[in-house]
């Protein structure tokens, strides 16, 4: 209803005027809506304040300067993003975890593997391994002639002492019989 109480455009459908309001302040609304619109207004003077309302709030806007957010808020306001947004598939810890497994995985059997040497390498541990042998015999005749010498010395005074003893004895006793 209008202002007189009569039933006017405004009261029919309100959704109606004030999609085409937007319209015709979006500059979206063609000529004969405009001029439908206008129509209206003037039998309707509860839409024609909303159209000058609605005006008026548009210069108003237009005129506002923005305001730069406080630093504290803007840096909330980044934040908001990365603390909601989903996380890559490769970032979701139960697949962190699988994917550092596999490379340990792979680590493992190639470390479990045997290694087979090069030629170079087994040439090079056979020419040691002669070296190690002609070391370990030098020092074999070194201890054994030491030995000999230490323990022959003694052995000979004490069988060969004996043995000389003997000796003149028994050619004694053969010259006696």
């Amino acid at each position: 209803m209008n202002e007189k109480g009569k039933p006017g455009a405004h009261s029919d459908d309100i959704g109606k005027w004030e999609a085409q309001i937007n319209a015709l302040l979006d500059g979206e609304l063609d000529v004969a809506g405009a001029e439908a619109l206008k129509a209206a207004a003037t039998d309707d003077q509860k839409l024609a304040r909303d159209i000058i309302e609605a005006y008026q709030l548009q210069q108003a806007m237009e005129q506002l300067r923005p305001e730069r957010a406080p630093a504290s808020l803007r840096r909330k306001l980044k934040k908001i993003p990365r603390q909601h947004a989903e996380r890559p598939v490769y970032l979701q810890p139960r697949w962190a975890a699988a994917f550092a497994a596999v490379p340990l995985a792979v680590l493992s059997l190639w470390l479990a593997q045997p290694q087979q040497p090069s030629r170079a390498e087994v040439e090079q541990a056979a020419a040691e391994l002669a070296l190690a042998f002609a070391y370990i015999e030098q020092v074999s005749s070194r201890t054994a002639g030491r030995i000999e010498h230490e323990v022959g010395g003694e052995l000979n005074a004490a069988v060969g002492g004996s043995v000389i003893k003997s000796i003149p004895q028994s050619e004694s006793k053969e010259k006696q019989a």
